[in-house]
């Protein structure tokens, strides 16, 4: 049996910390394009609560992987 590549190490959870990286950076620039674009403010603030919410949510899922 061959060991996997990239040396096999593994962080648990990491997949999960990945997607909610991407996550987050996806509602940060709703943010952005909401507060740039004045007609699209809505989407500003939709993405402001989302980011906030998967921000809480990252730090509880951190905190239990410890």
């Amino acid at each position: 049996m061959q060991p996997p590549k990239g040396g096999g190490i593994t962080v648990e959870g990491g997949g999960v910390m990945g997607l909610i990286i991407g996550l987050l950076v996806l509602w940060l620039v709703l943010v952005v394009i909401g507060f740039t674009i004045k007609t699209l403010l809505w989407l500003a603030i939709v993405g402001l609560v989302f980011f906030v919410a998967t921000a809480v949510f990252g730090a509880i899922r951190g905190r239990a992987l410890r």
